[in-house]
């Protein structure tokens, strides 16, 4: 009853302002967050949080641990496809793209009012990598000429576009290399919990706590 009530008020104050809400969120998890069917069963109610709140965008990264390539692309593999059914039992205005080890498209599906974005394996470094190497690619063939490079080209050749307002990390103290260039001017948090005891009222937390950040965008 006391924890109903509770979470009705932060739902209260998060909603009375709405123009502060995040477009864009990313959870930073590792592969041990996942594997199990408490795990799967967080996921699939973050997704319908974030949902209710009108959160826009959403890019999970899964931080797989296992150096071994063998057991590295097993596990990749075992979770994009696991995570992949679970998203695509959502309405089909939830999309999403699901993105291997190696970054690339595993499944996509448009949606018109949520889009997750996962990312299994594949961090920043490696996304930024293979941008530059695919610009380099397009100037061998004549496509752009070097100085015709900048950020928004740049920016053009990465996974996901979009830039995170908030990047959570659960139960965490360091983040990873996830979206190394959109998120520049991002907000960090914390979280208390770990991925398995996160609850509604703790995502309303989180989002209060955004709300009532003043953003400076690196000034």
């Amino acid at each position: 009853m006391i924890k109903a009530l509770y979470e009705r008020y932060l739902l209260g104050q998060v909603n009375s302002s709405p123009e502060k809400i995040p477009e864009h969120i990313t959870m930073v998890l590792s592969e041990s967050d996942l594997l199990d069917l408490k795990g799967k069963e967080k996921f699939r109610e973050l997704i319908t949080w974030c949902m209710k709140l009108g959160i826009a965008t959403i890019s999970i990264y899964v931080d797989v641990l296992d150096t071994k390539e063998e057991f590295r692309k097993e596990i990749v593999t075992i979770l994009t496809t696991e995570l992949t059914d679970i998203l695509g039992s959502f309405p089909e205005n939830v999309g999403f793209f699901i993105y291997d080890e190696n970054g690339n498209l595993r499944k996509e599906r448009k949606g018109s009012s949520l889009t997750v974005h996962l990312s299994a394996g594949f961090g920043g470094r490696a996304e930024i990598t293979k941008a530059v190497s695919s610009i380099l690619s397009e100037v061998k063939e004549g496509k752009i000429r070097p100085e015709e490079i900048d950020e928004n080209v740049i920016e053009s050749h990465l996974l996901v576009r979009e830039e995170p307002d908030m990047i959570i990390r659960a139960g965490g103290k360091h983040l990873s290399d996830f979206l190394l260039w959109q998120s520049a001017y991002s907000e960090l948090y914390f979280t208390d919990v770990n991925w398995h005891d996160l609850r509604k009222m703790d995502m309303l937390r989180i989002i209060r706590d955004f709300q009532k950040r003043q953003r400076r965008f690196g000034k």
